[in-house]
């Protein structure tokens, strides 16, 4: 089924703890289930990085809602593509958690996130990356 993929960051506008990391996924999980929306959401020092996979429709509304979402700004977009399978297929949305030291394998993961040459590599490596978080998931 032909979808699509979108790869943004955006700047939290507060202080994210753990707590306040789960709500959010909880929250996303919950849309993002009944929107058919599937991804991964990346946060490490105020920066998000997250890959969201679906309809254009819905990728599209999704963005849009993410826009006006007080809780990060400063939103770009750094990959948009059409895909042919999704990679996150059966995570309404996965998280990533930059404590764990298996993900420091990933080049980028403890310098700086918000570095272009970095999510470049996130963008390159994504096939290594998206090996070790369902590693890390299961």
């Amino acid at each position: 089924m032909k979808c699509r993929r979108i790869i943004y960051t955006s700047q939290s506008t507060k202080q994210f703890n753990k707590r306040d990391l789960l709500d959010l996924l909880h929250d996303s999980r919950a849309f993002n289930t009944m929107d058919n929306i599937s991804g991964v959401l990346m946060h490490k020092n105020g920066l998000f990085l997250q890959i969201i996979e679906g309809k254009s429709k819905d990728l599209e509304n999704l963005i849009e809602r993410l826009r006006r979402d007080t809780r990060h700004n400063n939103l770009k977009i750094i990959d948009d593509q059409s895909i042919e399978d999704r990679t996150f297929a059966n995570w309404s949305m996965g998280c990533a958690d930059f404590d764990d030291p298996t993900l420091s394998l990933i080049p980028g993961i403890r310098t700086d996130l918000s570095a272009p040459t970095v999510i470049n590599n996130l963008i390159t490596n994504l096939p290594e990356l998206v090996t070790l978080l369902l590693q890390n998931n299961d």
